[in-house]
């Protein structure tokens, strides 16, 4: 039965995969349609998720590629909203849901903060791949990013304390404050500090040969699993090891992995995020008829009462916390301007408000309350409060999903700076660095083979540098073994000249993350031609 499901799931990624391509919609709410779909055939066999299958198996590598690709200039510029998201909306909104639950389904307040705490996080998957798909501002989605890739251990130890809570029935403040601290602070030590060592142990073994392109692409995948493990029983956050961990080796780990190894490892990584996303939100959608079955003591208008109410709740709270936070800083600190730029439009601010998708760390949360408070004493509302889970997870990823883009054309959001110029700026001293190492590799030229080629480069490089300065200021021989190897000598000095100077763009600032990602991966495969 195993085997059959794993190729359902596995056939249905590919099928579902097209789909989201052929309707442009985005890839985690096609995949968990098409979930709810699978679970509602007769016959389809009942998929049971299994926690530590999320927060051991799927979360590491997810949390950790997120931190890799993470923008870590702009994270800083914008830490303060990330900060009053990640932590002060996530403690609004369980406090909020805790007293809504209460009042509405009658619930204990103790348990009311275990179903707040479940929700109050939003989905790093879900979040990254709408926000790309929808093309919001870059300020907008680095603070959406940002948000996503930290609230998960915020309200991770909330929902610690408020299970606690309800099991020993007493609750301490000043406990939940320590705790989060040590979380907080030995999980993001545990992240940089084992990201160093393994990075130091990479280069000894590769400056020693003994490791090749593939097994560098091996350690990467190791890596997020040893962070969150190491940090998991340390009693930190295993999700800001992996996100720390992440961020600190995009920034130091680069330079000395090879083109190949750059090349080989963002394929891998690419397919490796794309089946677990899909397998995650499959999976979401097919816990549908377990989670029904076991609430048929409620009626069906009951049910759609709760789950609408809570998941209104969770929304409201994200929209009203998100405006008011974001003009109550503008009118208290009037240096905010010259940190973040400029006070952001009204519908800047609503769109990062209904951007607030829940997913697989919630329903995983919700499914790992255990079953009794002593035995034979049932924890209270546990069916139900999967329920309302999984009823906000849907609400939130298709509804607030699939409006999202209606909402910015409606508003007309848009960035109005772009990466364009960035991007032409960059390459225009590219161009220019290459052509400055040909001028210094000139007097070492002891052939009219090292001319020829110099002569053919120097061409191509000054019709670049032509082409892009325009943009920014807004106006071989076949069979001759000897001549290739003297171009692809000259051609690789000119890559690390082009390397050197994308470097110290990026650590001047004139060039963000995501610009030298996209470049740098250009070069790569330049040079990986030259094999």
């Amino acid at each position: 039965m195993l085997e059959i499901l794993v190729f359902i799931i596995l056939g249905c990624i590919a099928v579902f995969g097209v789909i989201a391509k052929q309707t442009r919609l985005p890839y985690p709410i096609v995949f968990l349609a098409g979930g709810i779909a699978l679970a509602l055939i007769p016959g389809m066999p009942t998929v049971q998720l299994a926690p530590d299958l999320v927060f051991l198996v799927f979360l590491p590598p997810l949390i950790f590629g997120d931190g890799f690709v993470t923008d870590w200039r702009d994270f800083k510029r914008y830490i303060r909203p990330i900060g009053f998201l990640a932590i002060g909306l996530v403690i609004a909104t369980s406090v909020t849901v805790a007293y809504v639950a209460h009042w509405l389904i009658g619930v204990p307040l103790a348990v009311g903060f275990v179903l707040g705490a479940i929700l109050s996080p939003t989905d790093t998957v879900a979040t990254d791949a709408i926000a790309e798909e929808s093309e919001m501002p870059r300020r907008v989605e680095v603070i959406l990013s940002g948000e996503s890739l930290v609230n998960d251990a915020t309200g991770l130890v909330l929902y610690k304390f408020a299970i606690g809570a309800v099991l020993a029935g007493t609750f301490s403040f000043g406990l939940a404050l320590a705790q989060f601290a040590w979380v907080a602070v030995v999980g993001i030590a545990i992240g940089l500090i084992g990201a160093e060592i393994i990075l130091r142990v990479s280069r000894f073994v590769f400056d020693r040969g003994l490791t090749d392109d593939t097994l560098t692409t091996v350690i990467t995948l190791v890596t997020p699993y040893l962070l969150y493990l190491l940090a998991d029983r340390s009693a930190a956050s295993g999700v800001l090891a992996a996100a720390a961990g992440g961020i600190y080796l995009s920034r130091k780990g680069g330079g000395f992995y090879t083109a190949d190894a750059r090349i080989i490892g963002r394929g891998v990584w690419n397919t490796m995020f794309f089946l677990f996303n899909g397998a995650l939100f499959i999976i979401l959608g097919l816990q549908l008829r377990t989670i029904l079955r076991e609430l048929q003591i409620f009626p069906p208008l009951t049910l759609v009462l709760y789950g609408g109410a809570i998941a209104l709740t969770v929304i409201v709270s994200r929209v009203v916390w998100v405006i008011l936070i974001a003009n109550a800083r503008f009118v208290f600190d009037k240096k905010l301007e010259s940190r973040e730029g400029p006070r952001p439009p009204f519908a800047w601010t609503f769109v990062l408000g209904w951007a607030g998708m829940r997913g697989i760390v919630s329903l995983a949360a919700a499914l790992a309350i255990p079953e009794y408070v002593v035995p034979g004493v049932p924890f209270p509302a546990r069916d139900l409060i999967q329920f309302i889970t999984f009823v906000t997870i849907l609400v939130t990823l298709i509804g607030q999903g699939l409006t999202l883009p209606l909402i910015m054309r409606a508003f007309n959001v848009r960035d109005p700076e772009g990466n364009e110029h960035q991007m032409e700026f960059a390459r225009l001293q590219i161009a220019e660095s290459g052509l400055r190492r040909l001028e210094q590799l000139e007097p070492s030229f002891v052939s009219p083979v090292h001319w020829e080629i110099a002569g053919k480069l120097r061409a191509r490089y000054e019709e670049q540098s032509v082409h892009y300065r325009a943009h920014v200021e807004g106006t071989g021989l076949d069979g001759d073994e000897h001549l290739h190897e003297v171009k692809r000598t000259l051609i690789r000095h000119v890559l690390a000249a082009e390397r050197s100077t994308l470097s110290e763009l990026r650590l001047r600032g004139d060039v963000s993350d995501t610009i030298f990602r996209r470049l740098q991966y250009d070069i790569d495969l330049e040079e990986s031609l030259l094999a």
